[in-house]
Parts: structure tokens; C-alpha cells; sequence
């Protein structure tokens, strides 16, 4: 049996939506560190 869901607040809704915006910055943030951390790697190795 699926227990019965609740719909959310708005409240709720938007403190979801920013969770999930910052957890997307910190994603995009480090991919881009590996990006340039390659980058420079790369640039040293020559």
C-alpha cells in the first residue's frame, strides 16, 4: 500500500526550490573546478 501523500505548502515548495538550486550551484561549482583543474594540468604538462 502507497501511504497517502500530503500536497505541500508553498512554503515547502520554495524551500525545495532553493535546496535543489544550491545543490545544482555546488554540482555546476565543481565540475567546473575539474574543468579548469585539467585545463591547467594540461597546460603544465607541456
Amino acid at each position: 500500500m502507497n501511504p497517502q501523500q500530503h500536497p505541500l505548502s508553498p512554503q515547502e515548495v520554495d524551500a525545495r526550490r532553493k535546496r535543489a538550486r544550491r545543490t545544482a550551484l555546488w554540482i555546476a561549482a565543481i565540475a567546473v573546478a575539474v574543468y579548469v583543474g585539467f585545463i591547467v594540468l594540461v597546460g603544465l604538462s607541456k
